[in-house]
């Protein structure tokens, strides 16, 4: 079985991979997912007073992004058997997911529960929701 984790700084996101081991055990197949949403802010004239953002900047901060998500999942993956793969995305998180479920051909996608606000849910809407609609195979949202 091959099981996709997609991690966080979280306590939830913590308790989704440990749960996912538990669940799947060592002879799974385990991919740690970070999605970097960050995307860099785009300056124009308008805007800033004239300063705008060259391509070398942008190109930086998407580095420096991912490099944050790598790091994240990196971290989240030593819990895990040596044989567990990294990825990262850019983007929103539950299209990211999606989108590296059906990448690397995973059987579950499992996530960590978040509780939200009324205001927090319109203004973020939930991974987990696009997941259960979208993604290629089951979902596991750990609460």
């Amino acid at each position: 079985m091959k099981v996709l984790v997609g991690v966080d700084d979280s306590t939830e996101s913590r308790d989704a991979l440990q749960t996912a081991f538990s669940f799947f055990g060592a002879e799974a197949e385990f991919v740690i997912a970070a999605i970097s949403e960050r995307i860099p802010y785009f300056y124009s004239a308008s805007f800033a007073g004239g300063f705008a953002t060259s391509g070398m900047h942008l190109a930086e901060e998407f580095d420096l992004a991912a490099e944050a998500a790598k790091q994240r999942a990196t971290e989240a993956a030593e819990a895990l058997p040596d044989d567990a793969e990294v990825a990262t995305d850019f983007g929103r998180a539950g299209s990211a997911l999606s989108r590296l479920a059906e990448e690397h051909e995973v059987d579950v996608v499992v996530i960590g529960s978040q509780d939200k606000t009324v205001w927090q849910r319109l203004l973020d809407p939930s991974v987990g929701r696009y997941l259960i609609d979208h993604a290629p195979c089951p979902v596991l949202v750990v609460r």
